[in-house]
């Protein structure tokens, strides 16, 4: 596994969202990326990833995925 714990966010902090890549428009205010980036965070993307090994695992072994998220925010973010 890599040093990420989340399909669609590398662990240098790169994310996959289309808001901030192909949708982007000066229309979107910071308010609107913070909520997509929050639904991406609640509701990963497998199909759309940065990290396919982590996304193989969300799908195939959702609850070792689960396990392996939760401990990364008890790490990293308490």
């Amino acid at each position: 596994m890599h040093d990420a714990s989340q399909p669609n966010v590398t662990a240098e902090g790169g994310i996959c969202l289309d808001i901030l890549k192909d949708a982007w428009t000066p229309q979107y205010f910071l308010d609107s990326v913070l909520v997509s980036i929050r639904m991406l965070l609640e509701e990963p993307n497998p199909d759309d990833s940065l990290e396919p090994d982590i996304a193989k695992q969300f799908k195939d072994d959702k609850a070792a995925f689960e396990k392996t998220a939760k401990e990364w925010v008890e790490k990293y973010a308490s």
